[in-house]
């Protein structure tokens, strides 16, 4: 997490002395209440790594990936963006990149255009991975939270599983 933090000031502050790119948030911590409501809308517990982010900032906006807090669930963009892209991936069928039919998908991530985004997914039965990366053809699958936010900074960093099955 300190690390993509610092990452996108370094980017920040390289556009020019004053920042081209939009600054840098980092937001309030969430309450474990705030948490414990989210993981009752996501219906499946949070993976300890995401949990700890939400502790530490309620959401952040890396490069061109909005990671959610519970916060953006209340109402706004970021959220319909969110639940559009759940809608649309459900339709095209994740079973075929291993997902089993109704295994609870929740969005933590989306881009502005909500063409890619980044689910927690609860498949314990079939495989160890909680992320699911996926858009524009590409489907990538993440133990944990930290991974997701190692690969983004760097994708040499990682190589996650591109199929379950």
């Amino acid at each position: 997490m300190a690390q993509v933090i610092s990452r996108r000031v370094r980017e920040y502050f390289s556009d020019s002395p004053f920042g081209e790119s939009p600054p840098p948030v980092i937001y309030s911590p969430a309450t474990q209440e705030e948490i414990a409501v989210l993981e009752s809308r996501a219906g499946q517990v949070l993976e300890s790594g995401y949990r700890e982010f939400l502790s530490l900032t309620d959401g952040l906006e890396f490069r061109s990936l909005f990671f959610l807090g519970c916060h953006d669930w209340e109402s706004g963009e970021i959220r319909e963006v969110a639940e559009t892209f759940r809608e649309t991936v459900l339709e095209c069928d994740p079973e075929d990149v291993g997902i089993p039919p109704g295994a609870p998908i929740f969005p933590i991530a989306v881009n502005r255009d909500g063409s890619w985004g980044v689910f927690l997914i609860d498949i314990a039965e079939i495989a160890e991975e909680r992320y699911w990366w996926t858009g524009e053809g590409d489907d990538f699958f993440f133990t944990g939270f930290a991974d997701v936010l190692a690969f983004l900074d760097d994708p040499g960093s990682f190589d996650p599983r591109e199929t379950l099955l």
